[in-house]
């Protein structure tokens, strides 16, 4: 496969903000490196990088935040164990295969792609979840079902949060009811 790069950006359901994002993926897996400016629930600005394997597992997640100079940086063999950037064993997010950056729909392509379900089943997951702005990771049990060729339901399996997900043929985020819509890469933050 020869490497693709696409450029997507979104905004966030509030109207102010903006989250631009790059993706390379090739035969060995995919590598995104995301800026977000965000104001709920206080302003933020953060940058990510996401590696993940060619069996689209999270291998490296880099979080920063840059006003208050907090990061979140693991690494995983796509094997549900993690590891801090000091080489800890995180045992909290054992089973969490993929990694959810609260303030990004990107995380969605990550299990959409991973599992390759069929219209009409479903399947359970535990994400490292990456709270932004506070920068805390907890493991998080989710639920995906594909509903339609593009749209996807997400369920929190420890809360009622629930929303229907629209993706493109690449499995990218275009509608996420309520949080993000996908705009024309390049336009300015608001």
């Amino acid at each position: 496969m020869e490497s693709v790069t696409r450029s997507l950006a979104w905004a966030p359901a509030s109207g102010t903000g903006l989250e631009e994002t790059t993706v390379i993926i090739d035969d060995g897996g995919c590598v995104a490196v995301g800026h977000i400016v965000g104001t709920d629930p206080v302003p933020f600005d953060v940058y990510y990088r996401v590696e993940v394997d060619e069996l689209w597992r999270t291998r490296y997640v880099c979080v920063s935040e840059t006003s208050s100079s907090r990061c979140v940086e693991m690494r995983s063999r796509g094997e549900g164990r993690w590891t801090s950037d000091d080489g800890r064993l995180l045992r909290h997010l054992d089973a969490a295969i993929d990694v959810d950056i609260s303030a990004t729909p990107f995380s969605n392509t990550l299990p959409v792609r991973r599992l390759g379900i069929e219209v009409g089943q479903s399947a359970d997951i535990v994400s490292a979840y990456v709270d932004v702005p506070t920068m805390t990771v907890t493991a998080d049990p989710q639920r995906y079902t594909r509903l339609l060729p593009d749209v996807y339901r997400y369920q929190s399996l420890d809360s009622d949060f629930t929303r229907d997900v629209v993706v493109d043929e690449f499995g990218f985020v275009v509608e996420y009811p309520g949080l993000f819509s996908r705009v024309p890469a390049g336009v300015e933050p608001v």
